[in-house]
């Protein structure tokens, strides 16, 4: 298996904290996309995520988080909020619908 590497972070440029990086220059669903992965991928190592990490890396509103983590649920994972503002995978059912 691959290892791979999701701390790194999105962008360079020593703009604001949570400034978005130069990729998501147009807020779209290929951005929305990108942060669906990276919540999945995150998720399925283990990882806890956080709203702090979140907003680092894509420089968008807690918001948008809450958006994301619905859109995963209602696809079918079960994710828990272990700490406030931390989040981890519980399980997953292939089929939402019958989980």
């Amino acid at each position: 298996m691959t290892v791979a590497r999701f701390d790194a972070p999105a962008s360079s440029s020593p703009a604001c904290h949570f400034a978005r990086p130069s990729y998501a220059s147009v807020e779209g669903v290929a951005f929305r996309l990108v942060r669906l992965i990276w919540l999945t991928a995150r998720l399925a190592r283990a990882e806890p995520v956080t709203i702090a990490d979140y907003r680092r890396r894509f420089g968008v509103s807690v918001r948008s988080f809450h958006r994301d983590m619905a859109m995963l649920r209602q696809a079918g994972f079960h994710i828990d909020n272990a700490r406030e503002g931390q989040y981890r995978l519980l399980c997953f059912f292939a089929d939402a619908d019958h989980a």
